[in-house]
C-alpha cells in the first residue's frame, strides 16, 4: 500500500484531508488516548503503543506536506532556469549555507594578495634604496614649514640642498608638523603627540625648527650644545639675537644649543613656507660634521652678501 494513503488511513482520514482537518484529527486522537488511558490504566502501554503508530503517521503526512510546498517553491523559484534549474537550485543553496565560508575565503585571499603586494614593494623599494648613494645629511624641519604643493614630497627641498651643497650625493629631508603649544585643541594635541613620536623614530642629524618647536624640544636634550662652536670658530658669523639658549645642566645656566639662519641667502632659497629656521645639531649624529657645516656655510652666506 502506498505509504501515503496508508498513513491517513491511521488518522482515519482520506488523501484529500486538508491541513487544519489532519491537525484536528491527530489532537482529537490524543485526547481519546489520553482519556483511555485515565480509564484503563492498565492498557496504559498499549494505549502508548497504537497512539505512537498513529504519530509517526501524523508526522509523515507533515513532512511530506513540507517537501510538496518546498518542491513547489523551487519549481516556481527556478522554473525560469528550466534545464538549468537544478544547477540554479545548487548553487543558491551552496552559497546560502557556505556563504560567511566563502566570505571568509574570499577575505583570506585578498589578506594574502596584499601581504604579497606588500613584501613586493617592501623588496623593490630596499632594492631602490640599496642602490642609492648614502645619506651625507638627515633634516627634519619641526614647526608650521609647508612644501610648494602642501603634500609630503620633498624633493625640491632635497634639491636645492644639493645645489648648494655639490660635493654631497644624497640629503633625506622630512617635515613635521608642530602646533601652537597652549592652543588647547584636541586635534592640536593630537599632531603634539604625533610629533612626539616621529621625534622619538626619526632620529635626523640637523633640526631646522621655528620659535615654537625650539620652545618645546629645546630644553629636551634633542640638540646638543652649540657654544664651543658659536662662541669659537662661528663666532664672527652670529650676532647675538641669533644665538638660542636655553637650560638643560642642572646648574640651570643658560647655554647656546641653536642658531638663527632664517635671513640668510641660502635659507631664502629653499622651497619652503617659514617664519624661522631656527637650526640645532642632534648630539649622537654621525654626521655631525656635515650638520656644522651645513650651519657654518648658511651663516657665511649672509657675510658674502654683505
Amino acid at each position: 500500500m502506498d505509504q501515503m494513503k496508508e498513513a491517513y488511513e491511521k488518522l482515519g482520514l482520506p488523501e484529500t484531508a486538508t491541513s487544519e482537518e489532519v491537525d484536528n484529527r491527530y489532537t482529537l486522537l490524543m485526547r481519546q488516548a489520553r482519556s483511555e488511558q485515565r480509564r484503563n490504566p492498565d492498557k496504559t502501554n498499549e494505549v502508548e503503543e497504537r497512539f505512537a503508530d498513529v504519530t509517526k503517521a501524523y508526522n509523515y503526512i507533515l513532512e511530506e506536506e513540507k517537501r510538496k510546498s518546498l518542491e513547489e517553491i523551487s519549481r516556481k523559484k527556478y522554473g525560469k532556469f528550466k534545464g538549468m534549474a537544478g544547477a540554479a537550485e545548487k548553487t543558491e543553496h551552496f552559497f546560502r549555507y557556505y556563504r560567511y565560508h566563502v566570505l571568509g575565503v574570499l577575505a583570506l585571499i585578498g589578506i594574502i594578495i596584499y601581504i604579497g603586494i606588500s613584501i613586493f614593494n617592501h623588496r623593490a623599494e630596499q632594492e631602490r634604496l640599496a642602490k642609492l648613494p648614502p645619506i651625507d645629511l638627515s633634516i627634519m624641519f619641526l614647526g608650521s614649514y609647508i612644501t610648494p604643493d602642501g603634500g609630503q614630497d620633498f624633493t625640491q627641498i632635497e634639491n636645492a640642498i644639493l645645489a648648494q651643497f655639490p660635493e654631497w650625493k644624497r640629503v633625506k629631508v622630512d617635515v613635521t608638523y608642530v602646533p601652537a603649544l597652549d592652543s588647547g585643541s584636541p586635534n592640536d594635541a593630537a599632531l603634539l603627540q604625533k610629533a612626539m613620536l616621529v621625534l622619538a623614530t626619526e632620529r635626523s642629524d640637523l633640526y631646522i625648527m621655528d620659535q615654537t618647536a625650539f620652545n618645546w624640544v629645546g630644553n629636551q636634550g634633542i640638540v646638543r650644545n652649540l657654544e664651543p662652536e658659536l662662541t669659537g670658530e662661528l663666532k664672527s658669523l652670529v650676532t647675538p639675537d641669533m644665538v638660542r639658549q636655553t637650560e638643560i645642566t642642572e646648574d640651570k645656566s643658560e647655554q647656546i644649543y641653536a642658531v638663527n639662519i632664517s635671513n640668510t641667502p641660502l635659507a631664502e632659497e629653499l622651497p619652503i613656507a617659514k617664519t624661522d629656521m631656527i637650526a640645532g645639531v642632534r648630539g649622537d649624529s654621525e654626521k655631525e660634521a656635515n650638520a656644522l657645516a651645513f650651519i657654518k656655510q648658511y651663516l657665511e652666506s649672509s657675510k658674502k652678501k654683505e
